[in-house]
């Protein structure tokens, strides 16, 4: 009896000792599978080597980008929103404000990664930013208020006041000798310039005819009106600035921007945003909607393609 009880307290322990052995292994594998997924998982997404990034909008222009209180909106506003999503970035910093004549300099000093501001594409910015579009095309033109009555045409503006703000392609087109005769007003940004319009002291804005829209609907019971089919100067392509070096990501922003340019989503957009475009120009598709060709030549480079 004794010999076969030793025997089976033997055996009895042997059994423990494997099964704590067994839960050991299989306690160990848990954790080492768990380690390679968090290694081998996705990591969380980033862009500009950030996993929150800041955009910068205008605040002051109605249709493309406006903050009256706290909200931004507009077509600009809207494409950010997108942008973010599409990039998986899921806690953005919220956007922040920038004048015209700062873009630039909020991308160098990273105030903000991205600016998405009517942000017209330039041979002279693109040496020291990068942009991503256009994702709009536009002309400039000219609005008049209540009191414009007589005004149809650009010569109709000879020898009257007419506003633009700095730091703009509208300020240079208007300062070229052609337009010598206009009475040239440049202030600090588009609210400026309508608040001289709607108070008589201008008789005309000028500035991309895109933006003029917005402005024209804002303030329609005031009678500010765009004069249809008056523009100067060259298109205008607008572009999403983003600070340099960072060329991978870039092309990924251009290829997300021409998804969107070629979906409804962008035709949803603009009716959404810039109502008065589509119910004034029949062709207001072919004329602001850019093509794959154009974004190409003018993203991600140090200057235009041919």
């Amino acid at each position: 009896m004794s010999g076969s009880t030793v025997g089976a307290g033997t055996d009895s322990v042997r059994v423990r000792a494997t099964a704590r052995g067994r839960a050991l292994a299989i306690a160990l594998a848990v954790v080492l599978v768990g380690t390679s997924a968090a290694a081998c998982g996705d990591p969380d997404p980033t862009f500009l080597g950030r996993s929150r990034i800041t955009i910068a909008h205008k605040n002051d222009q109605p249709g493309t980008s406006y903050k009256p209180d706290y909200n931004y909106s507009g077509f600009d506003y809207l494409l950010g929103t997108r942008i973010l999503d599409e990039l998986g970035l899921k806690d953005p910093s919220r956007p922040i404000d920038v004048p015209s004549e700062e873009r630039v300099t909020a991308i160098t000093t990273r105030e903000a990664d991205l600016v998405i501001a009517t942000f017209s594409i330039t041979e002279e910015r693109m040496a020291e930013i990068d942009f991503v579009g256009p994702y709009a095309i536009t002309y400039q033109g000219f609005i008049v208020g209540k009191d414009g009555g007589d005004i149809h045409t650009v010569e109709d503006l000879d020898g009257r006041s007419v506003c633009t703000w700095k730091g703009t392609t509208s300020e240079q087109v208007l300062a070229r000798p052609a337009y010598e005769d206009i009475d040239l007003d440049v202030l600090g940004d588009a609210s400026d310039c309508f608040d001289e319009l709607r108070e008589g002291r201008s008789d005309a804005v000028s500035t991309d005819q895109l933006i003029l829209y917005g402005f024209a609907d804002h303030y329609a019971d005031e009678g500010l009106r765009v004069l249809p089919g008056q523009t100067v100067g060259p298109p205008q392509y607008y572009g999403i600035g983003m600070p340099k070096g960072y060329r991978e990501d870039c092309e990924r922003l251009r290829e997300i921007v021409k998804r969107y340019v070629d979906s409804s989503d962008w035709l949803a957009d603009i009716k959404e945003t810039l109502r008065l475009i589509p119910e004034n120009e029949t062709d207001w598709q072919t004329q602001y909607r850019p093509s794959a060709a154009a974004i190409d030549s003018r993203s991600c480079r140090d200057s235009p393609s041919p």
